[in-house]
């Protein structure tokens, strides 16, 4: 870990709120946003949003879902429970090294490796001043809407995933 990650992070919330500009290039509007804070955010285009009170995980899911999920090591079962849902994006870490990254990158439909990094809006000051998330960000989607809202957002390089990957045991019907 590097020093500035932990000057960024030491003493800091853990909440780190997508930044406006990422919804105004999707032009999408979500069903649900499934990690959202209490009463949502009013810049994120969701009907409705599940909080950490809710329990987003342990709760079904409609719609076309929005997810900037808790990070750390219970990330994985909210990526396989939108991969499962397949219709979404996710906004996460670029972690190419951990399973759990390589399995929501198999099971989803596109990938957008977001130019620079995001400035997110932290949730102690509801800034975004200052620099940006010290660790590069993608958008995964899931559903040809979602990939579709991806590619026409040019957020920076976008691919297309090829249907039929799948690493064992990582079950889910995509969806189109």
């Amino acid at each position: 870990m590097s020093a500035r990650y932990d000057k960024l992070s030491v003493g800091s919330s853990v909440e780190w709120y997508t930044p406006p500009e990422i919804f105004d290039a999707l032009r999408l509007t979500f069903d649900l946003d499934v990690c959202a804070p209490p009463g949502g955010l009013p810049w994120i285009p969701a009907e409705r949003s599940f909080s950490r009170a809710d329990d987003g995980l342990a709760q079904e899911w409609h719609g076309r879902v929005w997810m900037n999920p808790p990070y750390g090591l219970q990330i994985r079962p909210w990526m396989q429970k939108l991969a499962r849902h397949g219709d979404g994006i996710t906004l996460v870490h670029a972690r190419t090294d951990t399973a759990w990254f390589r399995e929501a990158t198999a099971a989803a439909t596109a990938i957008c490796f977001i130019a620079g990094r995001v400035r997110f809006v932290r949730g102690a000051t509801m800034s975004s001043k200052g620099p940006g998330s010290p660790v590069s960000n993608v958008l995964l989607a899931f559903g040809q809407t979602c990939a579709v809202a991806l590619i026409e957002a040019n957020l920076g390089p976008t691919l297309l995933i090829p249907g039929g990957l799948r690493p064992d045991g990582y079950d889910h019907p995509r969806k189109s």
